[in-house]
């Protein structure tokens, strides 16, 4: 397969992932500019981190690049995405894909119209998350019946439990409650804390019921991604058996149980996951082989590799009308932290404390 060439617009934390995917993998993907608004950024980030940083849409367009990478802030995604494809490049749109139900909207048309535009949800390809959706899979488990998880955010969520529990885009019922909670701050983007200054951060909780009687529990904490005191855990469970973060039960062919761990390999020095084996059954390999990058950077790889084969078959790694579904999910998820109490569902009359809320999902055109 050809170099990839792709070019990024957005100058921020998130754009700096690609410079080191181009970096640790050059004869698979060129990352030929990085679009900055100031010369001051640009030089900066020349200086620092060696990346081809540009000012201007007329520098990236320069750079000849097969797709544009938008990773601006999601209040400028869905208007950066539009600006692109309406140049007639083919996108592929950092997360979320919009913000509002007309954003959403709009994106369908373009799409339907045959706009080339995808959204890098990156969650799904991390080794070790993809290997529990492996094993889900393989129906060790049995069918699948509820999950529970704390681990990734919002949208990223909302794609993940459909994932685990082998969803379409199914109608659910969501209830569920934000709460703000004092925590230790122990970790920034940049610095460990070791103060112990404590602070409010926000706790969300929300139930799904889906209507094929599958049901989920979301739980995320807003300085989940980046605490050191905050692990990450999923749970998935089927009518014969379970996955719980690595440990697995499971009952066998003569419905005795047994229980075994998931078998991870990792590179000590750079923490890369070079396998992921059950009971003797590859459930990951490294996708480029060993390179040194982490879980995220490599599950991102992925999504530009699966970009550059859409745009030259038409077929999707990541659905985009999964894309705006989970993008839906998130608004619905966050609505009542947004306007508290509105567009309840009759909480008196289900028996709700104060403060939860209902949503149910609408029709939506890309359904």
């Amino acid at each position: 397969m050809r170099k990839i060439r792709f070019a990024v617009v957005g100058s921020g934390w998130r754009s700096l992932f690609y410079g080191r995917i181009a970096r640790a993998l050059p004869a698979r993907f060129e990352l030929t500019a990085l679009g900055c608004r100031t010369q001051e950024k640009a030089a900066r980030l020349q200086a620092d981190y060696g990346l081809p940083a540009v000012v201007g849409e007329a520098a990236v367009e320069a750079t000849g690049p097969d797709f544009i990478v938008s990773a601006v802030d999601k209040h400028s995604m869905s208007r950066t995405v539009r600006r692109w494809l309406a140049k007639g490049y083919p996108v592929l749109s950092e997360t979320p894909a919009a913000l509002t139900m007309e954003e959403l909207d709009a994106l369908w048309r373009l799409y339907q119209a045959g706009a080339r535009v995808q959204v890098a949800e990156q969650y799904r390809w991390y080794p070790r998350y993809g290997a529990v959706l492996g094993l889900a899979r393989s129906g060790l488990l049995g069918q699948p019946v509820s999950a529970y998880l704390s681990a990734m955010h919002d949208y990223h969520a909302a794609g993940m439990l459909r994932g685990l529990l082998g969803l379409g885009r199914v109608e659910a019922r969501l209830t569920g409650c934000t709460f703000a909670v004092p925590v230790t701050d122990t970790r920034t983007r940049t610095e460990v804390l070791t103060d112990g200054a404590v602070v409010t951060k926000e706790q969300r909780h929300v139930l799904f019921e889906y209507e094929g009687g599958q049901s989920a529990a979301y739980d995320f904490m807003s300085d989940q991604y980046r605490s050191l005191i905050r692990p990450r855990t999923l749970r998935l469970r089927g009518t014969r058996g379970e996955v719980d973060d690595g440990r697995v039960c499971w009952l066998n062919g003569k419905n005795l149980p047994e229980q075994a761990a998931l078998d991870v390999a990792e590179d000590p020095a750079t923490g890369e996951v070079l396998g992921i084996a059950f009971q003797g059954r590859a459930l990951y390999t490294p996708p480029f082989g060993p390179c040194g990058l982490p879980e995220d950077e490599t599950a991102i790889a992925q999504m530009l590799l699966g970009m550059a084969r859409y745009i030259e078959t038409g077929a999707e790694l990541y659905p985009f009308a999964d894309a705006l579904e989970d993008a839906y999910t998130a608004l619905l998820m966050a609505s009542p932290a947004v306007t508290p109490g509105a567009g309840l569902d009759g909480p008196a009359a289900a028996g709700l404390a104060p403060g939860w809320y209902q949503r149910r999902t609408a029709p939506r055109p890309w359904k």
